[in-house]
């Protein structure tokens, strides 16, 4: 596949995922408040490619590249070498909060996710403990 049709064939399938009803979902209502919920989207994706050359000349100039090519030389190193190519591609979606409509008000409610929260936490604590051990050892060489 051309790297072209490769790239357009992705840009429409992102297209495709990453809408507003992806992002916001469909719109529930309960009695008369209606709740519209709100998610970010994060794509992330990479690609690379290759080629190789031909390496190990054939013997005999008579000889074709189809010939070198056979699975006794593959083995001893002879023959085309190369090609590849791979793409990976992440997407994350996560729920951010919701928007609630009730009697001509909108207001925006966040989720707060205690997980990330706590782990934000334990982030801070490592580099204040971390920091206070090395100022603590710089202060016993200094004695």
């Amino acid at each position: 596949m051309e790297i072209k049709k490769l790239i357009a064939e992705i840009k429409e399938n992102i297209e495709k995922t990453a809408n507003i009803k992806s992002i916001f979902g469909d719109t529930k209502k309960v009695d008369n408040v209606s709740i519209i919920p709100v998610a970010s989207i994060q794509f992330q994706g990479g690609g690379g490619g290759g080629f190789g050359e031909m390496e190990g000349k054939p013997e005999k100039e008579s000889e074709t590249l189809e010939e070198v090519e056979t699975d006794e030389n593959k083995k001893r190193g002879k023959g085309r070498k190369g090609k590849g190519g791979g793409m990976g591609m992440k997407v994350d979606v996560n729920p951010v909060g919701y928007i609630e409509i009730k009697d001509d008000n909108a207001k925006f409610v966040e989720i707060i996710d205690k997980t990330k929260l706590i782990i934000k936490g334990m982030k801070v604590f490592m580099i204040v403990f971390i920091l206070h051990t090395i100022r603590h050892i710089l202060r016993r060489k200094k004695k």
